[in-house]
């Protein structure tokens, strides 16, 4: 068989998210509501990311990574998808069947994220599409439903111009998270594939951007902060900054974890931090936690005096989602020759097939007495392929010296944001840029 000279047209999502965060204090005796649908699936598929993670080689001390960021940048491919493509990304990111359902769902949560905006808490979350139609033609439909369903912003872009996109794209993004991730993409990520017989070339970059400022609702004096042994292991030891705080907090224990919530200013997030009671390695507790036990330790969390020793930590990484998704089932998305996202581009020999190429998470996350400060980008490349427990005391003690889980709560939603760990803070600290 004699198969056609062909050409590749590249396309690019890149979704951005970003969150400044700070407690603020949240009935604990009351039972929650069923949790909605949309919640559901972006903590099940945080957990999954979480396990997934704790079986890896390269297995990193401190982590943080934005789920939500995740969720809602794949979510821009999941709606132009079919066949085994999208059976692959409903399974691994529990989306659910059908776009209408989930682009609602998300248009709600969304509108629940914004509500919390006010003058003690900047709550933002944008969408941006960045489009060149020198080589695929995309579908006014799929380019529509994008800006309306998602509030994306359009931008007419020549990629060949590599330089001044990113600059553009860096700008924008920059902009929308308050100058917190001010670099995701580089002139590089725009360079052509070109092998004989065939092109590659950037077509489109969508970006998604949250941002998040809050205080705590109690603060931790700074005055008490001082070194303190923290435990990385059952032998040893390093001594890092420790904030810490007396103060009413929803807490719970059982035989095996505590559960602590710092809520933050005007109730609207939290953050939950889950602690073994033995020092055990971290990967032991992320293998063994499910979304369900979280939601139960929430529930049966009560008010108690609790004495908080919290570390002060500021990490950055970065996390390779393409080879972890590829791992946990999603392969016809990478594949040129499998993948199957029709519905963004008008089929012709110039182009007619997308897959994703690549995607990169970049996390943030700065830890005080004051507050947190979080923020995560995004990026996800597509090529198209084409021709051419028991009763507590009143008082209990939280003192988080040795490895914990933490997550960044929406109360309202009880969606994830944000999850991480950390397993040594000496060692929580952002790269050099």
């Amino acid at each position: 068989m004699r198969f056609p000279r062909f050409k590749t047209v590249s396309r690019w999502l890149l979704p951005v998210a970003m969150l400044f965060m700070v407690i603020g204090s949240n009935r604990s005796d009351r039972v929650d509501p069923e949790i909605p649908g949309i919640s559901q699936r972006v903590n099940d598929f945080t957990i999954d990311l979480l396990k997934h993670q704790a079986k890896s080689e390269d297995f990193p001390t401190n982590s943080i990574f934005s789920p939500q960021s995740i969720f809602h940048g794949l979510a821009m491919s999941y709606i132009a998808s079919d066949q085994d493509t999208r059976e692959e990304l409903r399974q691994v990111l529990h989306f659910p069947e059908q776009n209408q359902e989930l682009l609602k769902d998300l248009a709600d949560l969304r509108k629940q994220l914004h509500q919390a905006d006010s003058k003690r808490i900047e709550m933002t979350m944008a969408n941006s599409v960045w489009l060149d139609n020198t080589h695929a033609d995309f579908r006014d439909e799929y380019v529509d439903q994008v800006q309306d369903a998602f509030g994306a912003s359009l931008h007419q872009v020549t990629f060949a111009h590599k330089q001044r996109v990113s600059d553009d794209i860096n700008k924008w993004v920059s902009q929308a998270t308050r100058g917190k991730i001010q670099k995701s993409v580089a002139p590089s990520d725009f360079e052509p594939r070109s092998q004989l017989g065939i092109v590659d070339e950037p077509a489109l970059v969508t970006v998604n951007a949250v941002y998040f400022k809050s205080d705590w609702s109690s603060r931790f004096d700074k005055a008490s902060t001082q070194d303190r042994i923290f435990h990385t292991g059952k032998a040893t030891t390093v001594e890092t900054p420790m904030m810490h705080q007396q103060s009413l907090l929803p807490y719970f224990e059982n035989d095996h974890l505590k559960f602590l919530e710092l809520p933050y200013v005007d109730n609207h997030y939290s953050m939950y931090l889950i602690l073994p009671r033995e020092i055990v390695d971290i990967r032991q507790l992320i293998q063994t936690i499910t979304s369900n036990q979280i939601v139960e330790m929430r529930q049966r969390a009560y008010r108690h005096k609790v004495d908080v020793l919290l570390p002060k930590f500021e990490l950055r990484t970065h996390l390779g989602v393409k080879d972890a998704l590829s791992a946990m089932g999603v392969r016809a998305a990478f594949s040129n020759r499998n993948a199957d996202f029709d519905k963004m581009i008008i089929k012709k020999n110039d182009a007619f097939r997308i897959h994703i190429s690549q995607i990169y998470h970049d996390a943030w996350i700065d830890v005080h007495e004051d507050g947190t400060k979080a923020a995560a980008a995004t990026s996800t490349g597509h090529f198209s392929f084409g021709c051419s427990a028991a009763p507590l005391p009143m008082s209990v003690h939280f003192h988080a010296d040795h490895p914990f889980l933490f997550m960044i709560v929406h109360n309202g939603s009880r969606s994830i944001l944000f999850a991480g760990w950390i397993s040594n803070p000496e060692n929580s600290h952002p790269p050099d840029k």
